[in-house]
């Protein structure tokens, strides 16, 4: 199966995620950048971000040279802010044609509970919600590495063995 892990993160955690779930799958691994790079700290860091997603702002970001009909899978791996996609992947998903490609999500946030996110990229993909596979991490570098490990590894098999049917 050939598979891509493309990820935006802000501070590393998605990161984590998504080299770790990469590796584990054999898959291509790619980074989306803004051109211009949010805040890092204090009150600007979720100012600036949770604006974004929360009005589905579409930032512009370095190329990215990914035709997701290539692959079998693409996973997107991305923080939740404000409940949603951070803004940075809303600008790698527009104008995307992902077809018949299989998409599932790594999603890290404080909180955990990922499903307005996963309902928010659903409905940019123009898919049902269940057809996606989701994993929820909560601060991924703030894990237990065996922690982490675990639901990677556990996340990995799930899509390894959905390869010819529905998550």
């Amino acid at each position: 199966m050939r598979s891509a892990v493309v990820f935006y993160s802000l501070e590393g955690n998605t990161r984590a995620a998504a080299s770790g779930l990469a590796e584990r799958l054999g898959a291509d691994l790619v980074e989306v950048r803004p051109t211009k790079a949010y805040p890092t700290k204090g009150l600007a860091k979720f100012f600036h971000g949770g604006k974004d997603s929360t009005f589905g702002r579409t930032p512009q970001i370095e190329p990215v040279d990914l035709d997701p009909s290539a692959y079998d899978l693409v996973v997107l791996a991305l923080p939740m802010w404000a409940g949603k996609a951070a803004a940075p992947m809303n600008t790698f998903i527009q104008g995307r044609d992902f077809g018949g490609t299989k998409v599932a999500l790594v999603v890290s946030s404080a909180s955990g509970n990922a499903d307005s996110c996963v309902a928010d990229i659903a409905k940019k993909l123009g898919r049902d919600v269940g057809s996606l596979a989701a994993l929820s991490l909560t601060d991924p570098k703030r894990m237990a590495p065996d922690e982490l490990a675990s639901d990677l590894d556990h996340f990995a098999a799930r899509l390894q063995s959905s390869a010819g049917g529905a998550f």
